[in-house]
């Protein structure tokens, strides 16, 4: 397991998590990181996020648990 941490660029704005995932964590599959969200292994700003639908406004701190394959 590795834990990675990313700030989200003010770019993204607006922008879905799971997008904004897909973006920064390009070595895992969308759907990989959904799986994660859902398995509460995404935090935003220290608060876990359940929601891969959840819109970001730019600048938050990511943290992806990931499950190595």
């Amino acid at each position: 397991m590795s834990k990675s941490t990313e700030t989200v660029p003010y770019e993204l704005a607006g922008m879905r998590l799971d997008q904004v995932l897909a973006e920064l964590f390009s070595d895992y599959s969308r759907s990989k990181l959904q799986t994660w969200i859902r398995a509460g292994r995404v935090a935003v700003n220290d608060n876990i996020m359940l929601s891969p639908k959840a819109k970001l406004d730019g600048g938050e701190e990511i943290t992806l648990d990931a499950e190595a394959e």
